[in-house]
């Protein structure tokens, strides 16, 4: 949007400096997010009370008419029609207020919103599809963002050419829920990760988040033989609880689950396998707790993003009895992060004296730093910013692996 807004002359200026129009695009997953997008909507007005305010994304979607009512905003967006921003804004400053969000069910096409630059020296980002079909019970997301949308694999194509072009060698693959990409036709996910492994310039390929039951067996012989895909997983599991996956309405029992991995680690040697983990789930109990805590133990995940559970007004879980004590959940949470910096540092000192390469990003104080495909990060001595270098990994200074460059290889 931003792209689009400067083609059409617009110049973007600091945060604090009066601005004709201000683009907020906010999120709702859960009502802390609210708050803030709702915070962030008032400070913009507060600048500039003649100026046009446009709100887009997922509060925009669920609360369309209470913030041209209530917050006096100049347009509502949601989460399509992104790309009439220019047209929206122009209704703007002629006087209208616009109300463009779209009735999300009924959407059926990927809205493509490449971007020319990522802001980064050698890793880009694009969005392979939109939406969610899944409705966890915890999860706002597929009421505000709608069903499944793959975007077309030669417009995925076409971007990372762009992108390599301008010099990115490294391409991260997003979305709501990317193990569905194909799946409302069009080509399957390996089709489209084979056609852009040939796109010149493109040395890695990482793959965003991962619902589990895509690790089939298949699939994981399958992704191996796509040598730029990253061995680096980030398979959701949310709880390592029977009971509580259950009650999430997630798609999987911990067994399932465990299968998934044997199958990622049978094709892979030493993969990064990265999860999430939601403590204090309604009903959750002590028991439930500690069953999680044991399988993310036996796991041997490289790393661990976990979450106290808060609630979401809209969603099943909202409604659900046996609501866990805030200082609970907190201390649940506590507990797993502290058992997944144990996991982080065994998974990455196993690397400690062995060869790896490294394709660097940034450069500061006379070093280098950047990561491995499995995600390890990793600092050396040498202004390499933009070059994929095969290094001698030391050990870890905190969350830094040092290296030394091999010369000539």
């Amino acid at each position: 949007m931003l792209e689009l807004l400067t083609a059409a002359g617009c110049k973007q200026v600091p945060w604090g400096e009066r601005a004709d129009i201000y683009l907020v695009n906010t999120c709702t997953v859960t009502n802390i997010a609210d708050k803030k997008s709702r915070n962030m909507i008032r400070r913009a007005i507060g600048q500039n009370p003649d100026g046009v305010v446009c709100v887009c994304g997922c509060l925009a979607q669920k609360e369309r008419q209470k913030l041209l009512d209530e917050l006096g905003v100049s347009a509502v967006i949601g989460t399509e029609d992104r790309c009439g921003i220019v047209r929206i804004v122009r209704d703007c400053l002629a006087g209208k207020h616009v109300n463009a969000v779209r009735d999300i069910a009924a959407a059926r096409e990927f809205e493509a919103l490449g971007v020319k630059t990522s802001g980064e020296l050698t890793r880009g980002y694009i969005k392979i599809q939109e939406g969610c079909g899944n409705f966890c019970s915890y999860c706002i997301i597929p009421y505000v963002r709608g069903p499944v949308r793959s975007r077309p694999a030669e417009s995925i194509l076409g971007e990372a050419r762009a992108l390599a072009e301008g010099g990115v060698r490294e391409v991260v693959l997003t979305g709501i829920h990317i193990s569905s990409y194909g799946q409302d036709g069009g080509e399957s996910l390996l089709a489209m990760l084979g056609g852009l492994a040939q796109v010149k310039g493109v040395v890695r390929i990482r793959l965003g988040s991962m619902e589990p039951p895509v690790f089939t067996e298949g699939f994981a012989r399958a992704l191996s033989g796509i040598k730029k895909v990253c061995p680096h997983f980030h398979v959701s599991l949310q709880s390592g609880s029977a009971g509580v996956l259950l009650r999430m309405n997630r798609k999987y029992t911990p067994g399932e689950y465990k299968g998934f991995l044997r199958n990622i680690r049978k094709y892979y040697d030493a993969p990064a396998i990265t999860t999430d983990v939601i403590t204090g789930f309604p009903g959750e109990t002590e028991e439930e707790f500690l069953e999680t805590a044991r399988f993310v133990q036996d796991a041997g995940f490289a790393r661990l993003h976990v979450f106290p559970y808060s609630e979401r007004e809209g969603t099943p879980a909202a409604k659900m009895g046996g609501r866990v004590p805030p200082d609970v959940r907190k201390a649940r949470a506590k507990q797993l992060a502290e058992m997944g910096e144990t996991l982080l540092n065994r998974y990455r000192d196993q690397f400690a004296g062995t060869k790896q390469l490294v394709l660097f990003e940034q450069e500061r104080g006379g070093h280098s730093y950047g990561y491995t495909d499995r995600y390890v990060r990793v600092r050396a001595a040498g202004g390499y910013a933009g070059q994929m270098k095969k290094v001698l990994l030391a050990a870890a200074h905190g969350a830094i692996m040092e290296a030394t460059i091999i010369e000539g290889e």
